[in-house]
């Protein structure tokens, strides 16, 4: 069994892309089964965030698959192939298993050393688990890749002092305004990337929030915890031209604030902080007078030195996820060549029982019970030590080299037909 990704991340497309390409947790269950219906997918775990969206799957044969994971995009998708062509990366084996342990560990990340990632791939791992859609692969890759992560905020100081997408767009607010006392902020959304945004605006002595989203319960609850206000997301047009600042985080698929919406009675400084994947905000905004619109590609752009701050820790990061990467490799290689010798052994037992039974047709005597058992279990030696370094031999040779042609040059040598390494079906892998 091997792991193949398919992806784009914030290095390989724009902010408008990756929307486009983006899962809808209310979608992701049916995607997930639909991928996985493919002849060549066992196993599909989807990860979408507001960087990047990829898919992991395992499968037999890896180019028959990502063929499928590319066609199953395309009819998902509203893109073209072109599009595809542009902006997807496809990594097989190695470098698949390495790519996500190097992404768990905030390798990849828009803000090197950023801590959502974890929790982003857990949560992706999950609905995939729900959806039943996970092997036993698939679901040890994703579990250790989660210790990869922890080890490396652990191990190294990658997560120190490190700045996020909310605080970052902070930063950029601080540049539009010397004060904050005086400022009305709008919260559009309740999503966690927002609420971050808006705690950190109060730290900044931002007083005046006002809270709208279209789950009104999170805009109260947010909103209190702000001391601010919560309002009707019916009256967004009313709302933006009350505030200073805009941040809007929703995860609407159109845009939620258009530039129709400013009547001419808004501040003569709006800045809108538009952190949502898909855009909340239609890039026209900027086209109104006094209106800044800054997205998460913007936000990007902002941050990009901040890997250079932490080289040390990232290489210590590095380290780290090579050892992972091989640790997982040596598993994959003992768990890959193990239905292999499980032939081997089954084939061995059937001879031994077929040769016991045949000598005791030869002798024509009568033995005891207790010979029989003494007999059973002498040749049941004989069979285990004699297949031992063998066998032995054949986890070592998978680990060290490729496990393919392990199995392969094993299968000849013992002479073991395919129809009889039995491995876990399709659909009751998926349930493990």
């Amino acid at each position: 069994m091997n792991i193949c990704v398919v992806g784009l991340n914030h290095t390989t497309a724009g902010v408008e892309l990756r929307g486009r390409i983006s899962f809808r947790k209310s979608e992701m269950k049916r995607q997930l089964n639909q991928l996985c219906s493919y002849a060549n997918i066992d196993g599909a775990v989807i990860v979408s965030t507001c960087n990047r969206t990829e898919i992991y799957v395992s499968t037999p044969n890896p180019e028959d698959a990502l063929a499928e994971v590319k066609t199953f995009l395309l009819v998902e998708k509203n893109v073209t192939p072109e599009e595809l062509e542009r902006s997807l990366y496809s990594k097989v084996g190695r470098e698949a298993i390495e790519h996500l342990f190097i992404v768990v560990a905030s390798l990849d990340s828009m803000v090197l050393g950023e801590q959502q990632i974890i929790g982003q791939m857990r949560t992706a791992f999950k609905e995939a688990s729900h959806a039943g859609c996970v092997n036993m692969v698939l679901t040890r890759l994703f579990r250790q890749a989660m210790e990869c992560g922890k080890r490396v905020r652990s191990q190294t100081m990658i997560s120190e002092s490190h700045v996020s997408v909310s605080t970052v767009a902070i930063d950029i607010a601080k540049r539009a305004f010397d004060d904050f006392a005086d400022k009305t902020v709008l919260v559009v959304g309740a999503g966690e990337a927002s609420e971050l945004a808006a705690r950190y605006l109060k730290e900044q002595g931002v007083e005046a929030f006002i809270v709208s989203s279209r789950t009104r319960e999170h805009a109260i609850v947010l909103a209190e915890e702000l001391g601010g206000v919560a309002r009707r997301f019916e009256d967004l047009k009313q709302l933006v031209n009350e505030a200073d600042i805009i941040v809007s985080g929703t995860a609407a698929t159109r845009y939620v604030i258009t530039p129709d919406m400013f009547d001419g009675t808004q501040r003569d400084k709006v800045l809108i902080l538009d952190i949502a994947i898909p855009r909340d905000v239609d890039p026209a905004c900027s086209e109104v007078e006094g209106v800044i619109v800054r997205d998460l590609d913007d936000i990007g752009r902002e941050i990009g030195q901040n890997k250079d701050s932490r080289s040390l820790a990232a290489e210590q990061a590095r380290a780290i996820v090579a050892e992972e990467t091989e640790a997982f490799l040596d598993w994959s290689a003992g768990y890959a060549v193990t239905p292999l010798i499980k032939a081997i052994r089954l084939d061995a037992e059937r001879i031994r029982q077929q040769e016991v039974k045949h000598l005791l047709r030869t002798l024509d005597v009568e033995l005891s019970e207790k010979d029989l058992e003494s007999l059973e279990c002498a040749t049941s030696a004989i069979v285990k030590k004699i297949l031992h370094e063998p066998t032995v031999r054949i986890r070592e040779s998978a680990s060290a080299h490729s496990e393919y042609e392990t199995i392969d040059a094993a299968r000849y040598l013992f002479d073991v037909p395919q129809a009889n390494i039995k491995t876990d079906a399709k659909q009751g892998a998926m349930n493990q």
